[in-house]
């Protein structure tokens, strides 16, 4: 019965001829065989169950073949599963199966070669698996002979994987060794038997067979000269594209075979000399194949065992040949992988082959860096060498320093000495790691001293450094003079960081007067001389070398005060001194407000810097802070015109700013989410505590009684873990005090309203030529504001009840509320003092608020109250205030949760009145018509509440969405202004900094596909004239719709493209040449861009009117008389260049979108006009239009 089983399942296996089928059968088999209570005779029937297709035939055709090898793959397939399940074989089993199968390598090449090297491995993984069959095994199938390279790549590679696996088993591997010895036949047949091996694949388990070999085993000098001519044979190697198998690369290959180079280092003798021969074989080696050789030895170096055997006595071989790759290298790539070998070299001797080796290289290398043709290259090695071990860098380097320091003095050339100080810089880099080194690594000698403490301190600065500088600020700043002192400052900066070497406390080894001068002389190109508007030298009259030495005193500056600490008192305190003296001296050379504001940044950069590892500590950013309020403070007391005022509150910004995103960049995602937020009481208490250390009062008209609270916040720094917290809680407390002092309460009796009402301080003094500089002030401030009122937490701005100083300005004032919370109607929420000029203050803390934040009783309030100012006129303020106005009502639009039934209703309100509005501003038969400009600033208005309304658009109820709609019916068809109207539609999408996503703003995914199918799918056709519409009103209609549609993406409209791309052609001939024209070239390049097959049929309109287009705006408009103001004349030039330059750009595109044979038709028409371009006045124009000529003159 059991025989009539295996039997069955044999013939349905090879009938079969689905994989899944087959592996359904060998685990029934499988199966049998486990249950069997006879395994002997079990097994027996189950391998006499394929003898009907074993059995010698006279049918030597292919199929019988096929037969055969797939009743063979049922054995094996069923060995798998067994080896699966864990189950094993009888040890005498397996046994008569390894001698089974082992035949077939001699018998059967073709059909049993396959399935017998699966089944033996499967066999080999069983636990009854002997030891000693694993030599039969290599022995049987080494009888392939020359048959084994006519087996397919995907056999021989189940016979690689069959070789690696006994070779890796220790047991059999042991069995092995004790067989043939160091002889090793067993390997020696293996050799002969694949070493015409080609196929990528199979050549990477060749490889690792020899590693194995070499690392296991122990070999006779004659065995492993043959495995070692194995393996080289085929170095360098590269694969060709069409041999290459999935997921194997030319890297893998070229890491295989290295890795059979560094197994062991008994093949050392071999192979560095096989390497360096090669390597000298000179141009005949192209650059990848050195780079892989130099690559091969340095990992052979770095691998081998036992180095006084494998590295020495080749040491002075690879450094002669090596020495001239670098000494005569060009290429980069060559030049580093040799250095990185010369590295390793040294790395690998100690004591006195090391001191031995060092001798030979110095000798060479000093001569080199007496050479000018060759410093640069001896120094990358002595670099190289130096920085291998700490060994090595303690013997070297005291030949060295003094050999550089005494070619520094006598040398003449420029660019000698400018390489000379690039290597002493280079050395101090190397010590400064090899210190980090040495405190990680407790194997590393820690002797005091070791990195030859006395030469590295101001011994080098006062020989080499001081002279060098003193020698280069001298006579006349030259080129290579500036290159000099770029080079010195560097080193300076890496000299500032020397700390001493060995096991006990390190200290600096540079002296506190020796770091003072140093950073004294980094200060002056930094920052005296761009306050004082000086340059270095008198000499230098290139601003491009000036610029130079500033940057790279700034770089010198970001390194050096980590180093130093004290280093950054030292910059603050001559930051304020310099611009002192430059205001007071008058020095109107430059533009000091814009120097005050540089110079601040690149404080900023060097408060924000830090050693690797270390946190931001709060001390940096807060004395930098305190400076610039101290120089804002001292500027209100001069009193010094408001942009000064402004460059010191932007500076304040900016490093808060950057100071908090690098503590954000520091922090870990598990820090941050542990930090503790800012309670009212703590920031209270933190406040008290920074005040009575002596922050500055700014209430105070003399700077001078203030103190510097550096201290005392530093100290808090280091008391409370959370640096982020302190310095937000710092910011805050800052724009709290900042808009104190530039507000003033007025009380009932002077203000408008029964409450007190905030205006502007004492500083704004009236007066025509100072009211935008101030305004421009003000706007600052409200930015700073937002930037610090932002990265508080919605928890942190509720506990600080930010939300109620909207209108209060952080003033203490209690403002009037009824039973429910609700403001009482005379509370005055935006303050109309001073023409609403302290608008942008309360615009900076709105829109650094959380939506959460706003409540009905004091920001629904407000919307009503701006709703009423801006839509009265005249307008009551002037156009700089009514922007800040309405950003304010853009973002109150958006962010009042509608979720709330009172929000809902008070905005539900407001859109009625400004519905009434709208219809008063269209009304022009009214007796009390306005005059145009305040119509049009009202609908601007009307614009930028729907504008934050879109951002979070609801399409239920409808009623949400009235004024939107009678906004898109009425406006553009409005006879005298629509279309001035019109072109301000891009205010309800164009970016505004208000609705960014970091200012907390709602934003809906969809907003903007939402409002173009309300606001422009549905008025397409009426861009085009009818009995509906006239063709001003279809142009007006056009104009707002492009106003819309150059702010969207082409796949927001992307469905109408076609009818758009209509509207275009009509109104390039229709529109004004301005802003109108821009913003439909805009959506014409962008179609080009994505969808280029949308315009092929409208190509000869197309380029007739943009032909047309450049012509018009090329001509400048004829004088009329007008009195219209040079901002006015200045924008519209800019306009006329945009429409220039996008028509320019439309002809240029049009060559990379087409093929040729659309385009040719039209070339000779084009041609001229962009030859004509060629001649623009614009620069940027001009270089277009060469681009677009010459791309249609290939078309020919």
């Amino acid at each position: 019965m059991a025989s009539v089983k295996f039997d069955d399942l044999a013939l349905q296996y090879v009938l079969s001829d689905e994989s899944d089928k087959q592996q359904a059968i060998s685990e029934k088999a499988a199966t049998a065989i486990e249950q069997s209570t006879n395994s002997r005779i079990a097994v027996g029937q189950w391998v006499a169950s394929i003898n009907r297709w074993i059995q010698p035939s006279d049918d030597s055709g292919d199929d019988n073949f096929i037969t055969r090898a797939t009743a063979l793959d049922f054995l094996a397939s069923t060995l798998g599963v067994l080896r699966q399940r864990n189950t094993s074989l009888r040890a005498d089993q397996v046994k008569l199966l390894v001698t089974f199968f082992g035949s077939l390598f001699s018998s059967d090449h073709r059909a049993g070669v396959t399935a017998s090297t699966k089944a033996l491995r499967h066999l080999v993984g069983m636990q009854t698996f002997e030891p000693t069959l694993g030599d039969d095994i290599i022995t049987s199938i080494c009888k392939l002979g020359e048959d084994f390279k006519l087996q397919t790549p995907v056999t021989r590679l189940e016979l690689y994987e069959l070789f690696l696996r006994l070779l890796q088993d220790p047991t059999v591997a042991n069995d092995l060794e004790y067989r043939h010895g160091n002889t090793c036949g067993f390997m020696t047949n293996l050799l002969d038997l694949c070493k015409n091996e080609r196929d990528p694949q199979n050549l990477m388990k060749w490889f690792e067979i020899l590693k194995i070999f070499l690392q296991n085993f122990s070999p006779s000098e004659d065995v492993t000269t043959e495995v070692f001519k194995t393996f080289s044979a085929y170095f360098p190697i590269s694969l060709r594209a069409s041999a290459t198998p999935a997921g194997i690369t030319a890297d893998d290959l070229k890491s295989a075979v290295r890795s059979c180079f560094a197994a062991h280092y008994r093949v050392a003798s071999h192979s560095i000399p096989y390497l360096i021969n090669k390597l000298d074989q000179g141009d005949a080696v192209t650059v990848a194949v050195k780079v892989d050789i130099l690559q091969t030895l340095d990992a052979c170096l770095l691998q081998y065992e036992h180095p006084k055997q494998s590295v020495v006595p080749f040491s002075n071989q690879i450094w002669s040949s090596l020495k001239y790759e670098v000494r005569n290298g060009e290429i980069q790539d060559t030049v580093k992988a040799t250095l990185k070998v010369i590295r390793s070299l040294t790395s690998r001797l100690d004591d006195n082959e090391l001191r031995s080796f060092l001798a030979d290289a110095w000798r060479d290398l000093v001569e080199d860096l007496s050479s000018p043709s060759y410093t640069a290259q001896a120094g990358r090695l002595l670099v190289a060498i130096t920085g291998a071990t700490v060994a090595a860098f303690a013997t070297i380097t005291p030949k060295a320093i003094p050999h550089i320091q005494t070619t520094l003095k006598h040398t003449q050339s420029g660019s000698h000495k400018q390489e000379l100080v690039a290597l002493l810089n280079s050395i101090l880099t190397v010590r400064s790691h090899l210190i980090e080194v040495s405190k990680e690594d407790a194997n590393v000698d820690q002797s005091p001293g070791l990195l030859k403490d006395e030469l590295f301190g101001d011994s080098i600065f006062f020989d080499a450094y001081l002279p060098l500088w003193e020698q280069c600020s001298a006579g006349e700043i030259t080129t290579e003079k500036v290159g000099i002192l770029k080079r010195i400052m560097e080193g300076l900066a890496a000299l500032v960081g020397q700390q001493s070497s060995g096991a006990s406390p390190s200290h600096q080894l540079c002296s506190a007067p020796t770091c003072e001068r140093i950073v004294g002389w980094l200060v002056n190109p930094s920052i005296v001389y761009p306050l004082e508007g000086k340059q270095p030298n008198e000499s230098i009259a290139n601003s491009d070398a000036s610029q130079d030495i500033r940057d790279a005193a700034v770089a010198a500056l970001k390194e050096a005060v980590p180093l130093y600490p004290p280093a950054f008192q030292l910059l603050l305190q001559q930051y304020i001194s310099s611009l002192k003296v430059a205001y007071q001296n008058q020095l109107a050379s430059h533009d000091l407000p814009l120097e005050i504001m540089l110079v601040a940044s690149t404080l900023c950069e060097v408060s924000c810097s830090t050693v690797p590892g270390q946190q931001l500590s709060l001390s940096k950013p807060a004395s930098l802070i305190n400076v610039l309020l101290e120089g804002l403070l001292w500027m209100l007391s001069e009193p010094a015109p408001p942009r000064y005022w402004t460059a010191f509150i932007s500076s304040i910004r900016l490093s808060i700013q950057q100071s908090l995103n690098t503590l954000l960049s520091q922090a870990s995602t598990s820090t941050l989410s542990k930090s503790q937020g800012i309670t009212k009481e703590w920031y209270t208490a933190y406040i008290k505590s920074v005040e009575d250390g002596g922050a500055l009062r700014l209430d105070s008209d003399n700077p001078a009684d203030t103190a510097n609270p550096t201290k005392e916040i530093g100290r808090l720094g280091t008391e409370d873990e959370d640096v982020h917290r302190q310095l937000l809680a710092y910011s805050f407390s800052v724009v709290e005090r900042l808009y104190r002092r530039f507000t003033t309460v007025r009380q009932p009796g002077e203000s408008i309203g029964n409450q007190p009402c905030v205006g502007l301080g004492k500083d704004f003094v009236e007066g025509s030529d100072s009211v935008t500089e101030q305004d421009i002030c003000l706007h600052q401030l409200g930015l700073l504001a937002t930037t610090v009122i932002r990265a508080l937490s919605e928890e942190d701005q509720k506990a600080l009840a930010v939300g109620e100083d909207v209108s209060v300005l952080f003033n203490d004032i209690d403002l009037h509320v009824d039973l429910q919370g609700a403001l009482t109607p005379g509370a005055v929420v935006v303050s109309p003092l001073d023409d609403y000029r302290t608008a942008p203050l309360s615009m900076g803390i709105l829109q650094g608020l959380y939506p959460g934040v706003m409540s009905s009783a004091h920001h629904a309030q407000a919307l009503k109250c701006l709703c009423t100012v801006l839509t009265s006129a005249p307008s009551p303020c002037s156009d700089i205030t009514r922007a800040a106005l309405d950003i304010s009502f853009t973002i109150l639009s958006n962010k009042l949760r509608v979720e709330d039934k009172d929000n809902t209703r008070e905005k539900l309100q407001v859109q009625e009145n400004l519905m009434n509005t709208l219809t008063n501003i269209l009304d022009v038969s009214s007796e009390s018509a306005l005059d145009a400009p305040t119509r049009v600033r009202i609908f601007r208005s009307i614009l930028h509440f729907l504008a934050g309304d879109v951002a979070r658009f609801q399409s239920m109820p409808s009623s949400h969405n009235l004024l939107l709609k009678a906004v898109c019916d009425k406006a553009p068809p409005e006879p005298t202004i629509g279309r001035q109207l019109a072109r301000n539609f891009e205010v309800l999408v164009s970016p505004k900094e208000c609705l960014e996503k970091e200012n907390h703003a709602i934003r809906k995914r969809l907003s903007n596909e939402w409002l173009y199918y309300k606001a422009v799918q549905p008025y397409l056709k009426g861009c085009f004239p009818n009995s509906d519409a006239s063709e001003t009103v279809a142009v007006n209609r056009a104009v707002a719709v492009f106003a819309v549609l150059k702010h969207l993406k082409y796949e927001q409209y992307a469905s109408d493209a076609g009818q758009i791309v209509r509207v275009c052609i009509r109104s390039l001939s229709t529109f004004e040449t301005g802003v109108e024209m821009d913003s439909c070239l805009s959506v014409l390049l962008e179609i080009l861009d994505k969808e280029p097959g949308a315009l092929r049929e409208h190509l000869a309109g197309l380029i007739s009117g943009m032909i047309k287009v450049y012509d018009t705006a090329r001509k400048a408009p004829k004088a009329t008389g007008s009195t219209e103001g040079s901002t006015t004349v200045r924008a519209k030039r800019r306009e006329r260049i945009l429409c220039r330059k996008s028509a320019l750009e439309f002809f240029q595109k049009l060559p990379q979108s087409y093929e040729a044979h659309h385009l040719v038709p039209y070339r000779q028409q084009l041609l001229r006009p962009l030859s004509a371009a060629c001649g623009d006045s614009v620069r940027e124009i001009r270089r277009t239009a060469l681009l677009a000529r010459k791309a249609w003159e290939a078309l020919a």
